[in-house]
């Protein structure tokens, strides 16, 4: 039971991410070329609509599938993994609920696109990447703490200042945090911007602050990327080092283990230099 469960856990996990690649192409020319308010518009091709039920159901299958195979079912049903599968299906469903009008069921065609989750499922890389972040949530803590503050000051004091001298554009606060956003990340989109001498002067300072937190964001994503590369097993160096010491770098058992471990950039990094090391000695 044990070993035709694990065989069907392995045949969904070479499936699923196919299918995933296949809806979501055909989202993509839906959304191009059908230029209608969701698949259930009178004017959409039928086979958009019937091949996304098709899907809908195998991805559900997928998911009831899990539960019955998950050997604690309540910690696969409340892990982060099975809120991505329930997700993955749910706007499907919601779209039998009766009385939705078209503009809801596109939202629900767009609700799709939360299906690219799961990829998280079928690539170890990404979820050591997110296990990284979360584990140095204490340091976004600080970060989002300055952020929030920052963004509250911006969008005050512009909002103070600039509903005075031109109110047709800063009607409401929720103006300055729009303007406050776009100018810190310095995006500008110039729908809303400052004309008196101090909203322009916050708006400098805004710039110039947001490039450092902007920058202090990317570096915590880039902390965490280090992070989730893997030391270099120290056995398959010596394993390397000793073939090449017995074949040389062109032998039998060298060109193999390159061959096999061609996909781990280090290795290849670590075998390039064992072969420049080599050819400078020789020589």
């Amino acid at each position: 039971m044990s070993q035709a469960r694990d065989r069907l856990l392995s045949a969904v996990h070479r499936l699923v991410p196919s299918l995933l690649g296949i809806n979501m192409v055909l989202y993509l020319i839906e959304l191009q070329f059908g230029h209608t308010q969701s698949s259930l518009d009178t004017d959409a091709w039928p086979g958009y609509i019937w091949i996304e039920r098709v899907l809908a159901c195998v991805f559900t299958l997928e998911y009831l599938m899990r539960i019955l195979c998950a050997e604690n079912k309540r910690n696969y049903l409340t892990s982060s993994l099975g809120w991505i599968d329930l997700i993955s299906i749910l706007p499907f469903w919601l779209g039998f609920y009766p009385g939705l009008t078209q503009e809801t069921l596109g939202l629900v065609r767009g609700a799709r696109t939360l299906r690219m989750l799961k990829i998280f499922r079928y690539s170890p890389k990404m979820q050591d990447f997110v296990a990284e972040l979360y584990h140095g949530r204490t340091r976004f803590t600080p970060i989002l703490l300055i952020i929030v503050i920052y963004l509250m000051i911006g969008s005050t004091v512009i909002y103070e200042v600039e509903r005075r001298v031109q109110p047709d554009v800063f009607e409401e606060y929720a103006d300055g945090i729009w303007w406050a956003v776009v100018t810190s990340t310095t995006v500008g989109y110039g729908d809303k911007f400052p004309v008196s001498p101090t909203g322009q002067a916050v708006g400098i300072v805004l710039m110039i602050v947001g490039i450092g937190i902007v920058g202090m964001v990317f570096g915590l994503f880039a902390d965490a990327y280090q992070g989730t590369r893997e030391a270099l097993d120290e056995r398959l160096m010596d394993a390397y080092c000793s073939a090449v010491h017995r074949e040389g770098p062109e032998g039998e058992t060298p060109c193999l283990l390159r061959q096999i471990h061609g996909g781990n950039a280090q290795f290849q990094l670590f075998a390039d230099t064992v072969g420049r090391y080599i050819e400078k000695d020789e020589s």
